[in-house]
C-alpha cells in the first residue's frame, strides 16, 4: 500500500483527511491540534495510543487532541492503516452553527472522564463516511454548502448516540460553555488511562502550568499523586471484590498488568496476587 494523504479544505481548515499507509510512518504524521473523528477503512489492530485504541475496521475513535491521533498514528506498530478523520475546528464549527448551540445538544453535568473514545461505528457512521470517500474521488464539484451540510451531519448522529456514551460526552463538549476547576478535572480523571500530556490538555494547561498547579494544589508531583491513588483504589478492589488482577489493573487505570504488578509491590510489599492471597489465610 502506497502512502496516501490526501485532504478536503472548509473555511480554509482541513474538514477531511483520508489516510492509507503502512506503519511506522518515518518522519510522523501531523495532524491539527482540534477534536477529530477517525473511521477506520482498514488497520491491523495495532496500538493506536498506548492505551487500548485499536486499528480495527469499521470502528470510530473520537479524540479531543488530533495532536495525540497524529503522534500515535505515526508510531504504531508494523502494519497497514486506512482511515478517513473528520476535523472538529471550533472556529469552523462556530462559523457552521453561527453562534448557536446544534439541535440534541445537551450542557455537561460533570466533567470529561475521557479525552479519547473507540466504539463500533453505527450504520449510518458507516454510510457517513462511504460518501466521504466519494467526495474524495470529485473534490472538483465540491461546494462550500455541501461540505457544511455534512459537517453538520456527522454532529447531529454523533448528538443522538445514548447520552451516557463517550461519544455523546466529548462532542457535547464542543459545544459547552461550563467550565469546570482543576480539581473537578483531575479528580474526574484519576483512574483513566490518560498521561499526563493530555491531562493537562483537559485543563487548558501547558505541562510546565500544569505541574505548578497540580503540585500547589496536591502538595506532590502529578505522576507519584495519580500512581499513589490508583494503587489505593487497587488495593480496595482486591480486598472487597473477585475481579481478576488484570481486571484489577485496567479498572484502576494502568495499561499494563506486569508494571502494575511491579508498581503494586513496591508500594504494599507483595505483589497483587500475593496480597490476595495473604487475606484469604
Amino acid at each position: 500500500m502506497p502512502n496516501k494523504f490526501k485532504q478536503i479544505l472548509l473555511f480554509e481548515k482541513p474538514l477531511f483527511t483520508w489516510y492509507e499507509s503502512l506503519t511506522p510512518i518515518e518522519g510522523g504524521f501531523d495532524l491539527p491540534a482540534e477534536s477529530c473523528f477517525a473511521y477506520v477503512l482498514e488497520g491491523d489492530e495495532q496500538d493506536l495510543t498506548n492505551s487500548g485504541f485499536l486499528a480495527i475496521k469499521g470502528t470510530v475513535i473520537l479524540s479531543l487532541c488530533g495532536k495525540t491521533v497524529g503522534r500515535s498514528l505515526s508510531t504504531i506498530e508494523s502494519g497497514k492503516l486506512s482511515a478517513i478523520i473528520v476535523h472538529f475546528n471550533r472556529e469552523v464549527l462556530q462559523k457552521v452553527f453561527d453562534g448557536q448551540k446544534p439541535k440534541f445538544w445537551k450542557e455537561l453535568d460533570h466533567p470529561l472522564k475521557k479525552d479519547t473514545s473507540q466504539e463500533d461505528a453505527t450504520a449510518l457512521v458507516e454510510a457517513y463516511f462511504s460518501c466521504i470517500a466519494k467526495f474524495f474521488e470529485h473534490k472538483n464539484v465540491l461546494s462550500e454548502e455541501i461540505l457544511v451540510l455534512k459537517l453538520k451531519e456527522i454532529i447531529l448522529l454523533l448528538l443522538q448516540t445514548d447520552e451516557s456514551s463517550n461519544l455523546n460526552i466529548i462532542i457535547r463538549s464542543l459545544f459547552s460553555d461550563k467550565t469546570f476547576s482543576f480539581r473537578e478535572v483531575i479528580d474526574s480523571n484519576l483512574y483513566e488511562p490518560l498521561d499526563l500530556q493530555r491531562l493537562a490538555a483537559m485543563t487548558n494547561n501547558s505541562m510546565a502550568s500544569f505541574k505548578r498547579k497540580f503540585n500547589k494544589m496536591y502538595d506532590s508531583t502529578p505522576a507519584k499523586y495519580i500512581t499513589q491513588k490508583k494503587l489505593e483504589k487497587a488495593q480496595r478492589i482486591l480486598v472487597f471484590s473477585l475481579s481478576s488482577i488484570k481486571e484489577v489493573c485496567y479498572e484502576c487505570g494502568f495499561t499494563n498488568p506486569s508494571s502494575f504488578s511491579r508498581m503494586f509491590k513496591d508500594q504494599y510489599g507483595y505483589s497483587p496476587t500475593e496480597f490476595r492471597k495473604n487475606l484469604s489465610e
